[in-house]
């Protein structure tokens, strides 16, 4: 299963007012403060921003997560992880059983098209519906 998500072609009217923010933000630093902080400036907002800018792939396969974006591939093997937690923008894949606070850390994010059903359905069925199999299995001996 693979999809492509691009937030800035999603809402124009905000990648717009962002575009503009930041040019007028870097222009501010310009005039104040020269040319190498606003290149440094320049430099750092395109790093931190690139998840928005630019399009991030998505590919799940039987056993892996494969993340690509302009910078780096990220992949990660489905069995390391135990719960999927659905958001409004995508999904949290956990390696832990419970909500933690080192979700965000240890977990992927995955940017989810607006047609989201059948990959959250397969997620789902991947990661907890297999864990819970084993669980199952495990606990009646």
């Amino acid at each position: 299963m693979k999809w492509i998500v691009h937030p800035a072609k999603r809402d124009l009217a905000k990648t717009i007012l962002s575009a503009i923010f930041l040019a007028v933000f870097l222009i501010f630093v310009g005039f104040f403060y020269g040319v190498f902080w606003t290149i440094f400036g320049l430099i750092v907002l395109f790093v931190s921003l690139h998840s928005y800018f630019f399009p991030t792939a998505y590919e799940i396969t039987e056993d892996e997560v494969i993340k690509r974006n302009i910078f780096l591939t990220q992949k990660r093997k489905l069995s390391e992880f135990r719960r999927v937690y659905e958001g409004k923008n995508g999904v949290l894949l956990s390696p832990f059983r419970r909500k933690t606070f080192l979700n965000q850390f240890r977990g992927v994010f995955l940017l989810l098209p607006v047609q989201r059903d059948e990959i959250l359905g397969f997620l789902r069925l991947r990661v907890e519906g297999s864990k819970k199999e084993t669980d199952d299995s495990g606990g009646e001996q």
